[in-house]
């Protein structure tokens, strides 16, 4: 899968913007705060419909703009081209519109598959230090891409749990039950949930494998064995037997959870267990270890969609080279060949020696828009102002 082109309007502190990347790799260099991760978030925008950043669209338009876009144009493997687009409107009801081909896609599901990315960037360490919601978002990012029935399950669930949470902080505000109207919610949480976790253990039982292997080509230590472990709230494997499993704990539960105000039980408190040589890695790695780990998961997760999809992702690269020391970055890149990488650093000689790359500068100009020179041997050519303003309709 490869970008061909990628437009942005009146996104984050871009005006305008119509970019041709290289199939290959992409190195984005400049200053802090210039706009380079804003491309990469673009690019996320048009695979998952959501930042990576920011759960508020309107963080992602320009400023005093009521509305932006963005939009790729993506060549699969089989020579087949999608245009895909997501338009902005966060003071509107609808605050965001997904086209599909220049169609209006009718639900955020279809957008699924189209664009396949994994991207890699300093907050993902918090794969590794923080709490379990952390990691069960990794997965079904994951999950999502791959299969929009897991996309629509998680959707509908978790509409589900909240609308049964709120009923149990009702009653217990009022003292009123109302058993019926729980047990339809809990229906469609089991239904749901008989979706999520079947995909998610063989998901997680294929990315504990190759999150090893990642980890041992990053690393180069043999001695240290990573190990990412799936933990299911659950150890039926079955899916009428998870529905029915959940639908009966979460009946038999109702006065514990209105007491507590949440639900107690089911996919979203699942985790991923993470341990270097079964050790807890967020109390005992080292800053090294736990930067590696993060990237074997994310290298992991490229390797399961190109493994189910037939095609290698787009590789987007947030700032990681510098946090690399030579031998790690070296090892990183022979990892990640043939997927087009989009790379964003503040030093060009982060991938001093590569070759086969195409190499931008991002500069702030006084009016606080973001400008994007490709950089050549005594050449120079800006590109970021387009000399026809893109239609993502």
């Amino acid at each position: 899968m490869k970008i061909e082109r990628l437009r942005l309007k009146s996104f984050r502190n871009y005006e305008s913007l119509d970019l041709t990347p290289h199939p290959g790799m992409n190195l984005f260099f400049g200053r802090n705060g210039a706009g380079k991760t804003n491309l990469l978030e673009a690019i996320h925008y048009c695979a998952l419909g959501r930042s990576h950043r920011t759960a508020a669209d309107r963080d992602a338009v320009r400023r005093d703009e009521p509305a932006g876009a963005v939009g790729v144009t993506v060549l699969s493997d089989s020579g087949s081209r999608s245009e895909i687009s997501i338009r902005l409107t966060p003071g509107e009801a609808k605050g965001k519109t997904v086209f599909i081909d220049r169609k209006r896609a009718l639900r955020m599901a279809d957008l699924m598959g189209h664009v396949r990315c994994v991207i890699f960037s300093p907050e993902d360490l918090m794969l590794v230090r923080e709490g379990p919601s952390v990691r069960r978002r990794f997965l079904d990012m994951l999950l999502s891409q791959l299969d929009p029935a897991c996309f629509l399950a998680l959707q509908r669930y978790n509409r589900a749990l909240e609308q049964r949470n709120s009923l149990l902080r009702e009653q217990k505000r009022t003292g009123r039950s109302d058993g019926d109207l729980l047990f339809s919610y809990e229906r469609l949480m089991a239904e749901a949930a008989s979706v999520i976790i079947p995909k998610r253990r063989t998901a997680g039982e294929r990315l504990r494998a190759i999150a090893a292997q990642k980890y041992a080509a990053i690393c180069g230590r043999e001695e240290e064995i990573f190990d990412l472990r799936y933990q299911p709230c659950t150890e039926a494997t079955d899916p009428g037997i998870i529905r029915e499993e959940a639908a009966l704990i979460w009946k038999g539960r109702r006065e514990e959870d209105r007491i507590r105000g949440g639900t107690s039980f089911g996919p979203h408190r699942e985790d991923l267990r993470l341990t270097l040589d079964d050790r807890e890695m967020k109390l005992y790695a080292s800053q090294g270890q736990i930067r590696t780990a993060a990237l074997a998961m994310k290298l992991a997760q490229l390797a399961l969609i190109e493994e189910v999809s037939g095609e290698k992702p787009v590789l987007l690269l947030d700032d990681v080279m510098s946090e690399l020391d030579m031998t790690r970055r070296t090892r990183l890149l022979q990892e990640i060949g043939g997927a087009q990488t989009f790379v964003t650093c503040t030093d060009e000689s982060d991938l001093e020696g590569l070759s086969e790359r195409r190499t931008y500068r991002v500069t702030l100009g006084d009016d606080g828009c973001a400008c994007v020179t490709e950089t050549r041997p005594g050449d120079e050519a800006e590109i970021t102002e387009s000399a026809e303003e893109p239609d993502f309709t």
